[in-house]
């Protein structure tokens, strides 16, 4: 097999970073631990009475129970997470259907040159400007490039999404109108940048819409009750009244378990880690296709280890 070298390797989790996704998984989860640890030294001091035992069948019943309550929970979760790559995926193919759509239908004249130039530069500003909004949260180099490239398309650096969308189908129209472009043109731009609306409109969808408050409280619930009786049945279990150690990992791992899904459920987290999706390195591919490398925002460093997107 011959190995190119130009093209990297695709991503994957390195053995060395298991520990680091751990410590992403704990610090998170550090309320949670605390809390853990404050209900097993409780019940080792008898200070939980003992009479809450729960019968061994009705433990094994909840454990059931939260196994398939908390799998359902992390499917959808999944699904969430999955969909949300999906679509910008589909950003990132708009994009570049933008840039090849412009490219057939403008002449090479230097007018048009121009004209080509700032629709390519809108549509680097529109993803960069749906990466912020999303996470509501931005690198402060990274918004600097982006009140740049604002500037430079004489544009308000406050422009929201939403009016970068205007702006383009604008922009659009009056390329049309200066007979730049024809009637089959302006269609063609328009069915492009409509797909890239739609795209949009999912991952706003994903985002302002998690899954029911009611749900994600009774799968905590269960699973925290499930975890309290189950220390409370091997406190009991052994001849002498104390909590295996085995018990609390048992339970640590339901909870674990449970938080993951929640983490995952939310894919544009800020801070960048394993639960999140990878935003700034799929902008920073659709500048470089767009603007082929001329872009400030390629000068950002990007990370291609899914264990540190960012």
């Amino acid at each position: 097999m011959i190995d190119l070298g130009d093209y990297g390797h695709p991503p994957s989790t390195r053995r060395r970073d298991y520990s680091l996704v751990l410590l992403q998984l704990m610090k998170r989860m550090r309320l949670e631990l605390l809390l853990l640890l404050a209900i097993a030294v409780l019940i080792n001091s008898n200070a939980i009475p003992g009479g809450w035992t729960a019968d061994g069948d009705v433990v094994r019943i909840l454990g059931i129970a939260a196994s398939i309550f908390i799998g359902f929970r992390n499917t959808q979760a999944i699904g969430r997470w999955w969909e949300a790559r999906k679509l910008w995926g589909s950003i990132v193919n708009v994009s570049r259907s933008w840039a090849d759509t412009l490219r057939a239908h403008l002449s090479s004249e230097r007018i048009n040159r121009k004209e080509e130039r700032q629709l390519l530069q809108l549509q680097v500003a529109l993803v960069w400007q749906l990466n912020f909004q999303l996470r509501n949260f931005w690198h402060r180099e990274l918004r600097e490039l982006q009140g740049q490239l604002l500037d430079g398309l004489k544009l308000p650096r406050s422009s929201s999404l939403r009016q970068l969308g205007l702006q383009r189908a604008e922009w659009i129209r009056d390329l049309h109108r200066q007979e730049h472009i024809d009637s089959f043109g302006r269609m063609q731009l328009m069915e492009v940048a409509n797909a890239c609306t739609d795209a949009i409109g999912g991952l706003e969808r994903i985002r302002n819409t998690p899954l029911p408050a009611s749900y994600d409280v009774f799968v905590r619930l269960l699973t925290w009750l499930f975890g309290l009786l189950l220390l409370l049945y091997f406190h009991d279990l052994g001849p002498e009244p104390r909590i295996p150690i085995s018990g609390v990992l048992i339970v640590l791992l339901f909870l674990m378990a449970e938080r993951i899904g929640a983490y995952v459920e939310g894919p544009f987290d800020a801070d960048g880690s394993s639960f999140s999706l990878p935003l700034d390195s799929i902008c920073l591919t659709i500048s470089r296709d767009l603007l082929d490398g001329d872009a400030d925002h390629v000068q950002h460093l990007n990370s291609k280890d899914p264990v540190r997107w960012t």
